[in-house]
């Protein structure tokens, strides 16, 4: 992996909360060559120390939605590129969705992302494969293969299959293999060939229009199989509030449904289309106030699992384009921590912040959960408290800039992110 040198360093006087190990108090960490250690075992002599007065440091973090574009578009995004500004932005693991060219539905693509991930990677990455050939719905892909070479999760999105009975062994077949299972709950004919949110506005503006329809009959697709099955099925990007409505209802029924939302939704509304800003097109649409608070609350009170980047980049001569033209999506990888931070306007975000980018997503797709226990492999982000910066598409490690995001003050930011033991980006 293509990591800074640096192995062996203290971090004093920082806050570390751990949702894993019940911590939350100021103390000192030690990392020598790549574990994490609570006292200086003297043995070795630190590289270099870091004074964190006003700084957290939290497990490390998982994104649950990174559109790769290796193989297929490797001027939007390379595999460099990607990690570098995941890990610019806190994470220090990533996975990805299926929806490269060609397809991931296959081993042979699969070996060849997992090369380049190998050959530049500053993180970790967890790969998702099509859940249905080319994820187009019509016959389920080679699971068990898919598996065999590595993939953890499968999906089609940003799609996902319209015909119930596919749908439905798919979701059997996966079982089989334990391979988590991420629906992207749009009805495909709802969808289809829309921009924005159905709304006053989009009538105003002359758009074609997403109603929250076409997401919550999804999502009631998803309840009803996983309780019939006894499946667990997680939604990824909710956008409306009858979803959170839904999601609400089966989780208090006991039925194994978890769910995320994107970032830009938490902090953005369908506002930011009036000018017909192409960077703001998303997909999901941005929805309405209404909404967004119900996301909101959504999160706080455990209903939403999780928070994505949903990053989806585009090279500018795709994106600047007429806006019922342009490709749905944003990059996010780079501001998803400081928006979380900035739309739940809690006192103490911390907290939330480790249980729903870190633990919940780790949880999520059955992997091991990142820990500051000592004895542990660093993996870690740290964080300046009220540490105001501007975000400038134009200047960050991703190859796009399709952000809705470019000129916004930000309060806190993320200074060092610490990925299998190695510091993956550091900014101290």
């Amino acid at each position: 992996m293509n990591k800074l040198s640096v192995q062996n360093i203290d971090l004093l006087g920082a806050r570390i909360i751990d949702p894993v190990e019940n911590i939350d108090e100021v103390r000192d960490l030690f990392i020598r060559d790549g574990t994490l250690l609570h006292c200086d075992d003297g043995i070795k002599k630190a590289e270099k120390k870091y004074q964190l007065k006003d700084h957290t440091i939290l497990p490390g973090l998982l994104d649950l939605r990174t559109h790769n574009r290796v193989p297929g578009a490797v001027k939007s995004e390379n595999m460099k590129s990607l990690t570098r500004a995941a890990a610019r932005g806190g994470f220090s693991s990533i996975l990805t969705m299926p929806n490269t060219n060609p397809a991931s539905d296959n081993p042979a693509t699969i070996r060849y992302i997992q090369d380049r991930i190998k050959q530049y990677s500053s993180i970790k990455v967890f790969l998702s494969g099509c859940l249905t050939l080319q994820s187009k719905g019509i016959s389920i892909a080679p699971l068990g293969s898919l598996k065999e070479v590595g993939v953890i999760a499968v999906s089609d999105c940003p799609r996902t299959p319209s015909n119930n009975q596919i749908f439905l062994n798919a979701l059997k077949y996966a079982k089989m293999f334990d391979l988590t299972v991420i629906d992207f709950p749009q009805d495909s004919y709802l969808s289809t060939d829309t921009d924005v949110h159905e709304s006053a506005l989009s009538l105003k503006l002359g758009l074609r229009g997403n109603p929250r329809l076409a997401e919550e009959l999804a999502v009631q697709r998803s309840i009803l199989i996983s309780s019939h099955l006894d499946i667990p099925i997680h939604l990824s990007s909710l956008s409306s509030k009858g979803s959170v409505s839904l999601v609400k209802k089966a989780k208090e029924d006991g039925i194994k449904i978890t769910s995320d939302v994107s970032a830009h939704h938490l902090l953005f509304t369908q506002e930011k289309i009036s000018s017909y800003q192409n960077c703001s097109k998303l997909y999901p649409p941005l929805r309405e106030e209404i909404d967004r608070d119900a996301l909101l609350e959504g999160l706080k009170n455990g209903y939403i699992d999780a928070c994505n980047s949903s990053h989806d980049p585009y090279a500018d001569h795709l994106h600047d384009i007429e806006f019922d033209l342009a490709p749905m999506g944003a990059i996010g990888l780079e501001t998803a921590v400081s928006c979380f931070i900035e739309a739940l306007r809690l006192k103490d975000p911390y907290p939330e912040l480790a249980l729903k980018m870190s633990s919940n997503p780790h949880r999520i797709l059955g992997l091991k959960l990142p820990s500051l226990v000592p004895g542990g492999e660093a993996d870690l982000v740290i964080i300046k408290n009220h540490e105001p910066w501007t975000y400038d598409c134009f200047n960050g490690e991703s190859l796009s800039h399709n952000s809705p995001l470019h000129g916004h003050l930000f309060s806190s930011k993320v200074v060092m992110t610490v990925s299998s033991g190695k510091i993956a980006y550091t900014n101290i």
